[in-house]
């Protein structure tokens, strides 16, 4: 996670401000007909001179019809480079399924993508997920089970699963040896 302080966030969000009016070709006094923002206090935020409250880009995020999220979200990179070595690891509640979580769902993203590993002999229980989600499995080594409702699919290493995650599902490893795959959540 990317921790920024006071002053540089209120930077970032400035030129976030200025780039989005700017994008739509407003000048500060139309933005702030738009928006119910005084035009000196646009122009702070945009120096990076104001500490804005959420009140106020709420209402500047509602007038110019973008997310809120618009204003302190990061600029993409246009490569993004994972070290697998410096991944961190995340553990299902009872063990034996092992998560690396590669890229993160944002608003340029509508997937997650992870790395995940089944220890031998261990089974993960995964809730259902909202409408319109789906999994894709990559099975990399191993085997590995996934039920899903009534339907169990038996994945070996180069096998690959598409499914309807609005189900719950169990991933299990009946195998002696540890299985990895390749997770995409994808958020429709």
């Amino acid at each position: 996670m990317v921790h920024v302080q006071k002053d540089q966030l209120n930077a970032h969000i400035g030129k976030k401000l200025k780039q989005l009016r700017s994008q739509k070709g407003l000048n500060l006094e139309e933005t702030a007909t738009m928006t119910g923002v005084s035009k000196p206090m646009l122009g702070q935020i945009e120096r990076g001179d104001s500490n804005p409250t959420v009140g106020t880009l709420w209402k500047v995020a509602n007038g110019l019809n973008v997310p809120f999220t618009s204003f302190v979200e990061l600029d993409r990179p246009s490569i993004t480079k994972i070290t697998y070595d410096e991944l961190k690891t995340l553990d299902g509640d009872h063990g034996g399924f092992h998560v690396k979580p590669l890229f993160s769902k944002d608003s340029y993203t509508p997937f997650e993508v992870f790395y995940v590993d089944i220890d031998p002999q261990q089974s993960y229980y995964s809730n259902a997920h909202p409408d319109g989600v789906e999994e894709y499995i990559f099975l990399q080594k191993g085997y590995v089970e996934i039920a899903i409702e009534n339907h169990c699919f038996e994945l070996k290493t180069g096998d690959a699963l598409r499914f309807q995650a609005s189900e719950d599902h169990v991933y299990t490893n009946k195998s002696d040896e540890k299985a990895s795959f390749t997770m995409i959540i994808y958020y429709s």
